[in-house]
């Protein structure tokens, strides 16, 4: 999953906030943070590590990789990832008040913790907050711009540009795989917090 599910999936701590997103920008096993991070931030590394296990190895979110064409599969499950965030945007509990009032949430948390972060997500932090990311999952133009940067990082990327057209020309294809898996994952993590944490 992307930035705002993983977000989403996080514990209501700011410890578990962080971990879940440093996820992605953190390497090493566990074991070897202890100097770096509270505990509950590993747990949250964990947690995000975890999550993107049973992501990847999930039969709808191979559906979903497959509708892509094939100038994009090398990079499917990226792509797939920034979709999955755009239907929960959509289908937000509580709507879209309330999905804002989490991202401004998260953003001030995470500006309060920066002595927790790596150089890599305190580059990257300013850049999420002024450019919105978690909000430009809410829409097809946003999930453009949400390309066009992860485009912007090497040739390598430039498959990404556009996929949001795919999105658009199949979207009850993708939202009938989103709706199949995002509950399944919502219980995973749920049991996974209980047994870890």
């Amino acid at each position: 999953m992307n930035f705002l599910a993983h977000l989403y999936l996080a514990e209501a701590s700011d410890e578990s906030l962080v971990g879940n997103i440093l996820g992605d920008f953190v390497k090493g096993r566990p074991e070897t943070l202890q100097d770096r991070f509270p505990e509950g931030v590993i747990t949250g590394i964990r947690q995000h590590r975890a999550i993107d296990a049973f992501t990847d190895s999930h039969s709808s979110f191979a559906r979903s990789r497959i509708l892509l064409p094939a100038h994009r599969r090398r990079l499917a499950g990226v792509v797939v990832d920034v979709f999955y965030d755009y239907f929960l945007s959509q289908q937000w509990i509580g709507g879209e008040k309330a999905r804002k009032d989490f991202i401004h949430h998260c953003y001030d948390t995470l500006r309060k913790h920066d002595s927790w972060f790596n150089p890599l997500f305190r580059e990257a932090l300013p850049r999420m907050i002024s450019e919105n990311w978690l909000e430009c999952y809410s829409s097809l133009p946003g999930l453009a711009l949400t390309f066009r940067r992860i485009a912007s990082r090497g040739p390598a990327a430039s498959p990404v540009l556009g996929a949001e057209e795919d999105l658009a020309n199949q979207l009850s294809a993708f939202e009938a795989n989103y709706s199949e898996f995002f509950p399944q994952l919502c219980r995973f993590s749920r049991t996974w917090t209980k047994t870890h944490a």
